[in-house]
């Protein structure tokens, strides 16, 4: 029975081309999840001048959809949450962070809100 032996040389040399073939595929692979990362990074929505009021009903929102199992807050929940005497200013904060691209709701459900996008940067009030 003959069994082809590999002399230590040409095995380093086999190990080193295998190294450089799968650093070689590992800069490819960089240099495509770079590209995808920008692509994604151009998609995404930018929310960008929130008041202090919508970004706290923004949080607000966020903290309680994590503490919910995603369920959105009712107009009462969010007015307590945020230290509003009424729910009337609640809706106007919402119909503002809409406009602006923070959040996506359904009106033909009730507390159906999306957060799109928590990076938003706060304005003036």
């Amino acid at each position: 029975m003959t069994t082809a032996t590999v002399t230590m040389p040409e095995e380093t040399a086999a190990m080193a081309r295998t190294i450089r073939q799968l650093q070689a595929r590992n800069i490819v692979l960089e240099a495509e999840v770079e590209r995808l990362k920008s692509r994604l990074a151009a998609k995404e929505p930018k929310v960008t001048g929130l008041t202090p009021r919508q970004r706290k009903l923004l949080d607000f929102i966020d903290q309680y959809q994590r503490d919910h199992r995603g369920d959105s807050p009712s107009f009462a929940e969010m007015a307590a949450g945020i230290g509003l005497a009424s729910k009337a200013p609640v809706h106007r904060l919402l119909e503002g962070m809409e406009e602006r691209g923070a959040i996506v709701r359904d009106r033909r459900r009730a507390r159906a809100i999306r957060i799109v996008a928590t990076d938003a940067v706060g304005g003036a009030e």
